[in-house]
């Protein structure tokens, strides 16, 4: 079998029995054809070894125009096709158990917002947004009032229940259970969980919003949680720039983005006290290790408590 080939079906394996999202699939297609390009798409699979991958890897390294988290998001997704090849018995060794290839990455941590960043954003209700600060010379089309009410909720919605864009534009109403104020989320990998919200309060503007949508575009389809401008079910681009503008809107002066918010949830409850492993299972995070990495931003967080209250300084102060 030749590589093209081989990617193909791993691809359809993915798309069909993984029921890997239309974004992974993009992804997964961008990096295995990277591959295919360095060690040739009409190359005989018989052939993979080890070898290819190093090759590829210390190719794509020395490339100044990459991440080195790129080449090791590429590097994992033909791991992932090896295993595969190898489980369906498309070739008869595992070049994975030689490969001598280790990729390490500056520790970043997640980008999050400061507690007075969110109440700039949330610290609006949702119905009032556009009227309540907006000033004389920012007159706002009915579309952009459309937009800053969506965005207002959607960043509601994220920043409390930590959810990804793209499981929020695939929330549907029958999912929201509004006696226990929870969503149900279908995640990566398939996997299943409930979020919920602290109080009431949201699901009640959610069905607001529902009421208006239903006033302004008619029915539709009227089983979305949120519609664009136009009252077309809300995609993760739209999602993206309406947060993105609203931020500006609200002179909020960072790029904000729907990633952000989620980071911004779960730090908010580990500095809440709430369980790593609870944080853990909110977030759908398949490894606690995953989760882990938010106790960084939340020691940091202290830390610059401890530095600015300075006790030192309070108790040896003649």
């Amino acid at each position: 079998m030749q590589l093209k080939e081989a990617l193909e079906n791993f691809l359809t394996f993915c798309e069909e029995e993984k029921n890997l999202s239309p974004h992974s699939i993009r992804a997964y297609r961008a990096d295995l054809k990277n591959f295919s390009k360095v060690v040739g798409e009409n190359s005989d699979i018989a052939q993979l070894s080890a070898a290819w991958i190093e090759k590829s890897a210390q190719l794509w390294l020395k490339d100044p125009g990459l991440k080195k988290a790129s080449v090791k998001r590429r590097v994992a997704c033909i791991k992932s096709m090896v295993r595969w090849l190898f489980r369906r018995r498309h070739i008869k060794s595992n070049p994975l158990e030689s490969l001598d290839l280790e990729i390490k990455l500056p520790k970043r941590l997640p980008r999050n917002l400061q507690t007075n960043e969110i109440k700039s954003l949330m610290g609006r209700d949702p119905e009032t947004t556009p009227s309540s600060f907006s000033k004389p010379a920012q007159r706002l089309t009915p579309r952009q009032q459309w937009n800053y009410l969506t965005a207002r909720l959607a960043i509601e919605v994220m920043t409390l229940t930590g959810v990804r864009v793209g499981e929020l534009v695939r929330i549907k109403r029958p999912l929201i259970d509004l006696t226990f104020q929870q969503i149900r989320i279908l995640g990566k990998g398939n996997r299943e969980r409930q979020v919920s919200f602290p109080d009431s309060l949201t699901i009640e503007r959610l069905e607001k919003y529902h009421r208006q949508m239903l006033l302004r575009f008619g029915q539709g389809d009227h089983d979305v949680l949120f519609v664009n401008g136009l009252g077309r079910p809300a995609n993760e681009q739209y999602i993206r720039r309406i947060v993105r503008q609203y931020a500006k809107f609200s002179e909020l002066h960072r790029h904000v983005t729907p990633h952000m918010l989620r980071h911004t949830a779960a730090t908010q409850l580990l500095e809440a006290g709430v369980d790593m492993r609870y944080v853990q299972r909110i977030l759908g995070h398949a490894s606690i290790t995953t989760t882990e990495i938010y106790t960084y931003v939340a020691d940091h967080a202290l830390r610059l408590e401890v530095s600015r209250a300075n006790v030192r300084r309070r108790l040896e102060m003649n």
